[in-house]
């Protein structure tokens, strides 16, 4: 009896530790569109979060990494919208 109630423990365990999620490899695509007029201009440009720290800036197909600092994506981009661009 001793037996069966371990051999069932152990499998139980076995189930639970195999079932475990991959989600870590789960890249989240967190990228947002702003436009901002200047000089009667519209510039669009579009910011993605790379989860590390930079922020990769599209603008007219040309793409460029910057660094966040100690700012988060967030606020990255509430800091745009101060400057009066309109994201989505």
């Amino acid at each position: 009896m001793k037996r069966i109630k371990i051999a069932i423990l152990a499998i139980g365990v076995l189930g639970f530790i195999s079932c475990g999620s991959d989600d870590n490899d789960e890249v989240i695509n967190n990228c947002e569109t702003c436009s901002l007029t200047i000089l009667e201009q519209v510039v669009v440009s579009e910011y993605c979060d790379n989860g590390d720290g930079t922020v990769t800036v599209t603008t007219d197909g040309v793409e460029q990494t910057e660094e966040l600092g100690d700012a988060t994506f967030d606020q990255f981009i509430a800091a745009f919208e101060l400057l009066g661009a309109s994201c989505n």
